[in-house]
């Protein structure tokens, strides 16, 4: 998909997020001006592969969504049978091959040897005992990359070798 150079925006300072809402009114803003039709907005070509990846995304959470609620109220079903589970199990692994069909990487490092080089934030540190190196424990926050480069940094747990006092 090819942005007009006029539409495209320059820079983007992040912790600035009051400035990064002005810059995206004003490509809405330069999207509805630049329209054949006054007031709508150019319509842009997605490519096949990702139009065919959210579907499936959309078609798989909603086959989710039917197994874990009740859809006369609306509330999470009480109990789910092993053939339910095993069902939503199999959705989700869809969900994630569509992420790879469109480069989206979805890292849970939850079991792993943590290295200080990673880039997860560490949210809390838990000393353990009998550990030798350091190890996630959870994964709070996965580390999302798009295209081999990080969309969201994930945050993590991680257990430490207890450090014994003499």
């Amino acid at each position: 998909m090819k942005i007009p150079k006029e539409l495209q925006i320059q820079k983007i300072d992040f912790p600035d997020v009051k400035g990064l809402a002005e810059q995206l009114a004003n490509v809405e803003t330069e999207f509805i001006k630049s329209s054949p039709v006054p007031g709508r907005v150019k319509q842009y070509e997605i490519p096949e592969s990702y139009v065919k990846a959210f579907t499936s995304i959309a078609t798989q959470s909603w086959r989710i969504r039917t197994r874990v609620l009740d859809s006369l109220t609306g509330e999470p079903k009480e109990e789910l049978s092993r053939d339910e589970i095993k069902k939503v199990a199999r959705y989700v692994e869809s969900i994630y091959d569509c992420f790879k069909q469109i480069e989206i990487e979805i890292k849970d490092r939850t079991g792993e040897h943590f290295d200080y080089g990673l880039p997860e934030k560490v949210v809390t540190a838990i000393p353990q005992e009998s550990l030798q190196k350091e190890t996630v424990l959870e994964t709070i926050r996965p580390t999302i990359y798009w295209n081999n480069q990080i969309a969201q940094q994930g945050e993590v747990i991680i257990a430490t070798p207890l450090v014994k006092n003499n």
